[in-house]
Protein backbone atom coordinates (compact mmCIF):
# COMPACT_ATOMS: atom_id res chain seq x y z
CA UNK A 1 0.00 0.00 0.00
CA UNK A 2 1.32 3.55 -0.79
CA UNK A 3 -0.22 6.96 -0.62
CA UNK A 4 1.33 9.95 -2.25
CA UNK A 5 -0.25 13.19 -1.43
CA UNK A 6 0.74 17.08 -2.60
CA UNK A 7 0.84 19.45 0.19
CA UNK A 8 1.22 23.07 -0.68
CA UNK A 9 2.48 25.36 1.51
CA UNK A 10 -0.38 27.04 3.61
CA UNK A 11 0.50 29.19 6.53
CA UNK A 12 -2.77 28.54 8.29
CA UNK A 13 -2.25 25.00 8.24
CA UNK A 14 0.95 24.89 9.74
CA UNK A 15 -0.12 27.59 12.27
CA UNK A 16 -3.10 24.99 13.51
CA UNK A 17 0.24 22.35 13.90
CA UNK A 18 2.66 24.77 15.78
CA UNK A 19 -0.67 25.09 17.89
CA UNK A 20 -1.79 21.70 18.56
CA UNK A 21 2.68 20.51 19.51
CA UNK A 22 2.09 23.76 21.95
CA UNK A 23 -1.32 22.74 23.21
CA UNK A 24 0.43 21.05 26.28
CA UNK A 25 2.28 24.35 27.16
CA UNK A 26 -0.80 26.53 26.58
CA UNK A 27 -2.82 24.97 29.07
CA UNK A 28 -0.59 25.29 31.80
CA UNK A 29 0.05 28.93 31.21
CA UNK A 30 -3.82 29.42 30.70
CA UNK A 31 -4.39 27.63 34.30
CA UNK A 32 -1.59 29.60 35.95
CA UNK A 33 -3.72 32.68 34.37
CA UNK A 34 -6.44 31.49 35.42
CA UNK A 35 -5.44 31.32 38.90
CA UNK A 36 -3.14 34.58 39.15
CA UNK A 37 -5.42 37.46 37.85
CA UNK A 38 -8.67 36.41 40.55
CA UNK A 39 -5.99 36.19 43.23
CA UNK A 40 -4.87 39.46 42.17
CA UNK A 41 -8.18 40.21 42.17
CA UNK A 42 -8.51 38.97 45.58
CA UNK A 43 -5.62 40.06 47.68
CA UNK A 44 -6.84 44.32 46.10
CA UNK A 45 -10.38 43.79 47.89
CA UNK A 46 -8.74 42.35 50.71
CA UNK A 47 -6.69 46.19 50.75
CA UNK A 48 -3.35 44.45 49.95
CA UNK A 49 -1.03 47.62 48.48
CA UNK A 50 -2.00 47.94 44.88
CA UNK A 51 1.41 46.73 43.23
CA UNK A 52 1.32 42.80 44.00
CA UNK A 53 -2.62 42.67 43.02
CA UNK A 54 -2.56 44.45 39.92
CA UNK A 55 1.18 42.25 39.02
CA UNK A 56 -0.81 39.30 39.44
CA UNK A 57 -3.81 40.52 37.53
CA UNK A 58 -1.74 41.64 34.75
CA UNK A 59 0.39 38.78 34.55
CA UNK A 60 -3.01 36.62 34.97
CA UNK A 61 -4.43 38.22 31.42
CA UNK A 62 -1.59 37.83 30.03
CA UNK A 63 -0.66 34.38 30.16
CA UNK A 64 -4.08 33.70 29.71
CA UNK A 65 -5.11 34.97 26.62
CA UNK A 66 -1.76 36.74 24.74
CA UNK A 67 0.99 34.29 25.18
CA UNK A 68 -0.48 31.84 22.71
CA UNK A 69 -0.42 34.51 19.57
CA UNK A 70 2.94 35.13 20.77
CA UNK A 71 4.43 31.77 20.79
CA UNK A 72 2.68 30.52 17.59
CA UNK A 73 4.04 33.62 15.95
CA UNK A 74 7.67 33.27 17.23
CA UNK A 75 7.65 30.06 16.24
CA UNK A 76 5.98 30.96 13.04
CA UNK A 77 9.23 33.20 12.28
CA UNK A 78 11.79 30.37 14.01
CA UNK A 79 10.47 27.91 11.28
CA UNK A 80 13.43 27.41 8.20
CA UNK A 81 12.39 29.13 5.15
CA UNK A 82 12.56 26.26 3.51
CA UNK A 83 9.35 25.07 5.32
CA UNK A 84 7.44 27.51 3.20
CA UNK A 85 7.33 25.43 0.25
CA UNK A 86 4.99 22.51 -0.73
CA UNK A 87 6.11 18.92 -0.36
CA UNK A 88 4.86 15.37 -1.56
CA UNK A 89 3.83 13.04 1.11
CA UNK A 90 4.49 9.39 0.55
CA UNK A 91 3.02 6.84 3.05
CA UNK A 92 3.67 3.33 3.19
CA UNK A 93 3.84 0.28 5.08
CA UNK A 94 7.39 1.37 6.36
CA UNK A 95 6.80 5.28 7.05
CA UNK A 96 6.33 8.06 5.61
CA UNK A 97 8.51 10.49 3.64
CA UNK A 98 8.46 14.23 2.36
CA UNK A 99 10.34 15.51 -0.52
CA UNK A 100 10.57 19.14 -1.17
CA UNK A 101 13.02 20.54 -3.73
CA UNK A 102 15.34 21.03 -0.72
CA UNK A 103 14.96 18.03 1.51
CA UNK A 104 13.91 15.11 1.73
CA UNK A 105 13.11 12.91 5.09
CA UNK A 106 11.87 9.68 5.56
CA UNK A 107 10.54 7.91 9.02
CA UNK A 108 9.93 4.66 9.90
CA UNK A 109 6.67 4.24 11.86
CA UNK A 110 8.67 3.20 15.64
CA UNK A 111 9.34 7.30 15.46
CA UNK A 112 5.34 8.02 15.65
CA UNK A 113 4.72 8.06 19.68
CA UNK A 114 1.04 8.60 19.52
CA UNK A 115 -1.57 9.65 16.79
CA UNK A 116 -4.41 11.91 17.38
CA UNK A 117 -7.16 12.07 14.99
CA UNK A 118 -9.31 15.28 14.95
CA UNK A 119 -12.22 16.00 12.29
CA UNK A 120 -10.20 17.39 9.44
CA UNK A 121 -6.82 16.14 10.01
CA UNK A 122 -4.43 13.23 11.83
CA UNK A 123 -1.38 14.61 13.64
CA UNK A 124 1.27 12.03 14.01
CA UNK A 125 3.67 12.84 17.12
CA UNK A 126 7.05 12.61 16.77
CA UNK A 127 8.00 13.95 20.13
CA UNK A 128 7.02 17.07 22.61
CA UNK A 129 7.51 19.44 20.00
CA UNK A 130 7.34 18.15 16.94
CA UNK A 131 4.32 16.69 14.56
CA UNK A 132 2.96 15.79 11.58
CA UNK A 133 -0.08 17.03 10.18
CA UNK A 134 -2.07 14.38 7.27
CA UNK A 135 -4.91 16.55 6.42
CA UNK A 136 -7.88 14.95 5.43
CA UNK A 137 -8.99 17.45 2.34
CA UNK A 138 -5.81 16.57 0.43
CA UNK A 139 -7.08 12.84 0.31
CA UNK A 140 -9.87 10.89 -1.20
CA UNK A 141 -12.02 8.76 0.44
CA UNK A 142 -9.88 5.52 -0.25
CA UNK A 143 -7.01 7.24 0.64
CA UNK A 144 -8.47 8.16 3.69
CA UNK A 145 -9.76 4.44 4.45
CA UNK A 146 -6.03 3.25 3.58
CA UNK A 147 -4.67 5.52 6.00
CA UNK A 148 -6.57 4.71 8.66
CA UNK A 149 -6.72 0.98 8.12
CA UNK A 150 -2.45 1.36 7.98
CA UNK A 151 -2.25 3.53 11.19
CA UNK A 152 -4.29 1.01 13.17
CA UNK A 153 -2.09 -1.42 11.94
CA UNK A 154 1.35 0.19 12.51
CA UNK A 155 0.65 2.77 15.48
CA UNK A 156 -0.11 1.19 18.57
CA UNK A 157 -1.43 3.72 21.57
Amino acid sequence: MRIILQVPYDEQRLRRTIKFVLRPSVKKLRLAGAVMAPLGVLLLLLGVGPLVPLLLIGLGLLYAFALEPFMVRQSLRAQNPVVRQGYQLVVDDAGFTMEAEAYAQRMAWSTVQRVEEQPDAWFLVISKVQALAVHKHLMTEEQRAEFAALLAQRVRP
